[in-house]
């Protein structure tokens, strides 16, 4: 009989065989939720139940980001995860890291498979997206004209700015005609080019209610208009093709209206503002001009010409007197280098030489007779001295 040290020891190892076994291990579980809780660390806290029993699970907050639905108790879901053991208490729980509606995988998939293909061919690139403008004239507005959501719209747009024109194209915005619908929509008010954006909206519902919106028509039909288009469909959690492929995308229809229009106390107080800076800008720089005309009346060259003529002729002797005298040093520095070369030259001449009682003595043809190998017996020379020269022949050469 194995004996176990603390009950932590106990529970650790069966939590170590639970993770160990194949079919506990990356598992699916589909029930009904149910004491569904999110706690303040992002944690989510619930059970999966059938008719008969319950399961714990939890939910780490780094996984439930990835969650694209609202769960809720009473929903029918799927999860993904791995069965553990929090061995504090010895509770058994399912540890989740996917969780989907159940019926919605295959609708999912063609979102995915969808979204995959549109973002390939760069209909979701932010490159291709308009601007919305700032103060649009008229707004088009693609929805259902008689729910909560254009009243929404309607009542946020007089509250911020009433200088608004709003047309509304009515539309389906669930079921099988809702793509065509709005697509219709959205051809209108590219056709007419009556307004300067269209929002496309739809307040909340279940995935399945939104899924008219990631309809591959309604994203084309976004991608080729030339007006900007908002895409404002159910919640901040919900996400369709319509919004990535819209220039800009809402978290819900109201958040569209506030982003479409300008808040009008807002703007008039940022243009008060901004004409009370140029006005002191304007002021600034008009006695900045005024100072300088100023300083330049009280100048003495406008209160007496010949003054200022008296000092620029002053300017200009200086500068002729410096011109001088770089000019004389630099003449009587080139004189003195003459001079030095011309005593060199001096020096060297042969004729100073021959002043000397020296004389020069060359064969017939002018070369110099250097040495006694160079001449011989009978050869003709030619003496030179200072005041003239002598023609000579050779009668012993003594070597």
């Amino acid at each position: 009989m194995y004996k176990f040290e603390s009950v932590t020891l106990l529970n650790a190892y069966v939590r170590d065989l639970l993770s160990e076994d194949e079919y506990l291990s990356g598992f699916e579980l589909t029930g009904e939720i149910s004491e569904f809780k999110v706690a303040t660390s992002g944690h989510c806290y619930f059970k999966i139940k059938d008719d008969k029993a319950s399961v714990s699970c939890v939910m780490f907050r780094q996984y439930f980001r990835g969650v694209d639905f609202e769960p809720k108790p009473g929903d029918e879901v799927t999860v993904t995860g791995n069965a553990d053991l929090y061995y504090a208490n010895a509770s058994f729980q399912i540890q989740v890291i996917m969780m989907k509606k159940k019926g919605k995988g295959d609708l999912y998939e063609q979102y995915r498979l969808l979204a995959e293909k549109l973002r390939n061919e760069g209909l979701f690139d932010q490159a291709h997206k308009l601007p919305i403008p700032l103060l649009p004239k008229k707004i088009g507005v693609v929805t259902s004209p008689s729910g909560a959501v254009i009243h929404d719209i309607t009542e946020t747009l007089n509250r911020r700015n009433p200088h608004y024109h709003l047309i509304i194209y009515p539309a389906a915005v669930q079921g099988a005609t809702c793509p065509e619908e709005v697509c219709a929509g959205l051809e209108y008010f590219e056709m007419t080019h009556d307004v300067d954006v269209v929002i496309v909206a739809r307040g909340g519902g279940s995935y399945e209610d939104l899924f008219g919106f990631n309809h591959e028509s309604i994203a084309r039909r976004i991608y080729s208009m030339t007006i900007p288009v908002i895409s404002a469909i159910g919640h901040d959690v919900d996400y369709t093709i319509c919004d990535h492929v819209a220039d800009l995308r809402a978290p819900t229809p109201t958040a569209a209206a506030e982003l479409v229009l300008g808040n009008y106390e807002k703007l008039t107080g940022d243009i008060n503002n901004a004409s009370l800076t140029l006005d002191v800008a304007v002021a600034k720089f008009i006695e900045s001009r005024r100072q300088l005309i100023r300083n330049y009346a009280d100048h003495k060259a406008l209160a007496s010409p010949l003054y200022y003529a008296l000092q620029k002729q002053s300017e200009i002797d200086s500068m002729r007197d410096k011109l001088n005298m770089l000019i004389n040093a630099k003449t009587a520095g080139e004189k003195s280098r003459i001079a030095a070369l011309s005593d060199n030259l001096e020096s060297l001449n042969p004729a100073n030489v021959l002043k000397r009682g020296y004389s020069f003595v060359s064969d017939a043809e002018g070369k110099a007779v250097e040495s006694a190998e160079s001449i011989s017996v009978g050869s003709e020379v030619v003496i030179r001295f200072a005041d003239g020269s002598a023609d000579a022949s050779i009668t012993r050469v003594n070597k």
